[in-house]
């Protein structure tokens, strides 16, 4: 009999984590996996439909701010109708009320929980809560390593009930011609044209991308373009009027398949402070874009610096606009190993199927 599984997310917008469990949702064995439904914490996103065509039941708990218990309350009651054999459960918010529910639940079921990012960042207290309820999870899964070592070494999570299992992606059989692509994205041909994407969150400092443009101004034909939408955005605007770079620095909103524009791009710049394992570079190495990242948390597993791709350090904007002009000056061979270093990254380390095997592992045992 197929084991009944609940998947239980923070929210269901177009973002990294919530690609992951819409894959997992969509291509777990159904021989072996029997997907019960999804729960949202926060309002229905772009995911939500598309598991909806999928035939997957999807509930939204429409947490609202000092709403916890609550919430809490709603998702016993969905845990007991569903009774799962396992939840899985995606992001903090997430995890945090499966852990009460599973304090509180009659419904016996196993919960394995999954931070998506490094949580050093997270605040005294958050990081205090996670600690008390941690050992309702019967298994914990990291993203990355870096994320693993945080949460047994500072958090005091057993290592035996942490195992790491890094994202994959499906690598694109087709990509549209980069002119194309260019031209939907309102861009000229000639431009050097840079580019993320993601949510506008300080997490991304996507202000540090625009700083790093700033101070590459002389170069006439570099522009760049950020996909994505989020809280940001009006800070971001105020700076590219500040810097009068509204001629060279487009943000573009949230596009429905961004990884598609990603072969329009020189160069894929990701500018994050903190991560944890960013799906979004591997799409940029298998869309054989070259990759420009800062060095923290799980992206030092991706990328190996000048090998396939480079490294700066966070939050320098000086250090990031040095890599990106000497990517741009980069002879043709140089550009050329590196995309295919990552090509091969993408091809041999970090495969859908690689992943997909790896939770279907863990979730039989």
């Amino acid at each position: 009999m197929p084991r009944r599984l609940l998947l239980v997310s923070t929210s269901t917008t177009r973002g990294g984590a919530e690609k992951i469990i819409y894959t997992l949702a969509t291509y777990l064995n159904r021989e072996k996996f029997e997907i019960a439904g999804l729960v949202s914490v926060k309002s229905l996103g772009a995911y939500g439909p598309l598991l909806q065509k999928e035939n997957i039941p999807v509930h939204s708990l429409e947490m609202e701010p000092l709403r916890f218990f609550s919430a809490a309350a709603h998702l016993k009651k969905i845990i007991n109708e569903k009774r799962p054999d396992i939840v899985l459960a995606f992001m903090y918010q997430a995890l945090e009320l499966c852990r009460i529910v599973k304090l509180i639940s009659p419904a016996p079921f196993k919960l394995i929980s999954s931070h998506r990012v490094n949580p050093r960042t997270r605040s005294f207290a958050t990081l205090l809560i996670d600690q008390m309820l941690k050992t309702q999870d019967d298994l914990t899964i990291a993203e990355c390593r870096a994320s693993a070592s945080f949460l047994i070494e500072h958090q005091g999570y057993p290592a035996n009930k942490v195992q790491v299992i890094h994202n994959g992606i499906a690598i694109p059989t087709f990509q549209a011609e980069k002119s194309a692509l260019r031209k939907e994205l309102g861009i000229s041909e000639g431009s050097f044209l840079i580019g993320t994407a993601g949510r506008l969150h300080k997490q991304k400092n996507h202000a540090a991308l625009v700083d790093a443009v700033a101070i590459l101004k002389d170069r006439k034909n570099l522009s760049c373009v950020i996909l994505g939408e989020g809280p940001e955005r009006s800070a971001l605007e105020r700076q590219i009027e500040k810097l009068d770079l509204k001629d060279r620095v487009f943000l573009l909103g949230e596009k429905e398949n961004a990884a598609s524009f990603l072969p329009a791009l020189d160069a894929f710049i990701l500018s994050s402070d903190w991560e944890g394992f960013p799906s979004v570079i591997l799409e940029a190495m298998a869309s054989k874009t070259p990759v420009i990242a800062t060095n923290v948390d799980g992206i030092s597993e991706i990328i190996e610096n000048e090998i396939n791709g480079f490294l700066v350090v966070p939050n320098d904007a000086e250090a990031l606009a040095r890599k990106i002009a000497e990517l741009a000056d980069a002879p043709d061979d140089l550009r050329h190993r590196l995309i295919q270093n990552a090509y091969q990254t993408t091809l041999e380390q970090f495969p859908l199927s690689k992943m997909i095997a790896a939770y279907e592992k863990i979730l039989l045992e």
